[in-house]
C-alpha cells in the first residue's frame, strides 16, 4: 500500500512554517507507523487565530491479529506449541492465552515459544484489536501534533475519517465551522 495520496498543509503567510509543519507530522505519523493507514491528511493552522485542523481519510478496517499471525502453532505433547516469529507482540498473545487458558496452562519455555495444555488449537484466537490500536496511536500523533500550548481539543473519529481541532482559546461553534470550512477549501482545491 502506497503512502497517503494527498498530504496538504496551509498556514496562510508562513510557507517556511508550511515546510517544517509539513516535516514534523510525517515524522511523527511515521514513528508511530500510521503512515499507510491514511489515504489523505489536510492540515490548516490559522496563527492569528490562533487554531489548528487536522482532517484525514482512514484507509480501510484493519483485522484483528489473531495467534497464526504471530507464529507457527502445531500439535505438541499435551497441547499446542506456538512459535513465534516476531516477538512485538508476545505480552499480548500472553494475556490472551492467560485469559483463555489461565496462567498454569500456558508456559513460556522459551522466548519465542509458547505451550499450553489444551485440547482446543488456539490459532483462531484474537491476540489483539489492531484497530482500536491505530486509533489510539492516530490520537497520540494528533495531540503530538498540535502546536504547543493548543489545550482546547476535539477529535471526532468514524469509521473513514477523522478530524482534529486545538485552539488556545475556546472551542466555540464558529470557530469549528470556519475551521471545517477551511478544511473543505484545501480538499476542493
Amino acid at each position: 500500500m502506497e503512502p497517503m495520496e494527498v498530504f496538504k498543509v496551509e498556514i496562510p503567510g508562513e510557507p517556511f512554517g508550511e515546510k517544517k509543519y509539513r516535516e514534523l507530522i510525517m515524522d511523527i505519523l511515521q514513528d508511530l507507523g500510521l503512515i499507510r493507514s491514511l489515504g489523505r491528511l489536510y492540515v490548516y493552522m490559522d496563527i492569528k487565530r490562533p487554531a489548528f485542523a487536522v482532517y484525514g481519510l482512514i484507509r480501510s478496517g484493519i483485522p484483528p491479529l489473531k495467534v497464526r499471525d504471530l507464529g507457527d502453532v502445531a500439535k505438541a505433547e499435551g497441547g499446542y506449541q506456538i512459535k513465534v516469529n516476531n516477538e512485538e507482540h508476545m505480552a499480548d498473545l500472553l494475556k490472551a492465552l492467560w485469559a483463555a487458558y489461565g496462567r498454569e496452562r500456558a508456559e513460556q519455555p522459551m522466548r519465542d515459544t509458547v505451550v499450553i495444555a489444551s485440547d482446543k488449537d488456539p490459532s483462531d484466537m484474537v491476540v489483539t484489536d489492531l484497530e482500536a490500536k491505530f486509533r489510539q496511536d492516530l490520537t497520540d500523533a494528533l495531540i503530538r501534533v498540535a502546536p504547543e500550548g493548543f489545550r482546547n481539543r476535539r477529535n471526532e473519529m468514524t469509521d473513514n475519517s477523522f478530524f482534529f481541532i486545538a485552539a488556545e482559546e475556546s472551542l466555540t461553534l464558529e470557530l469549528v465551522s470556519e475551521m471545517r470550512e477551511q478544511i473543505r477549501r484545501m480538499e476542493n482545491a
